[in-house]
């Protein structure tokens, strides 16, 4: 296991995708207005905010669903992360995964 494998495992948060879990951390990438994920958005408007999933997960692929903290995401984006050559971790790119909770 890599050195970020293990502080993904000691610290990181459980990322479950397609029966699978793994450990990693989620950030927000549109952190200069924060006011804007807290709004409830009229029916119809998509949420476009991104988020920055780092994890330790070797099966993650563009389009698989993905939960981290209760909460659901779409993956936009995989990069896998190489250091001296050998796997380190994934990032990704995602997105909030469309619901009709607030219907």
């Amino acid at each position: 296991m890599s050195t970020a494998g293990r502080i993904m495992h000691t610290f990181g948060e459980t990322v479950c995708s397609g029966g699978k879990t793994g450990n990693g951390f989620l950030s927000c990438l549109d952190s200069d207005d924060a006011r804007i994920h807290k709004l409830r958005l009229p029916s119809g408007t998509a949420n476009r905010s991104k988020y920055r999933l780092m994890t330790d997960m070797l099966t993650i692929a563009e389009g698989d669903a993905v939960t981290v903290g209760g909460s659901s995401y779409v993956v936009l984006r995989v990069v896998p992360v190489r250091i001296f050559g050998a796997f380190s971790h994934n990032e990704c790119i995602l997105s909030p995964k469309g619901g009709c909770a607030d219907a």
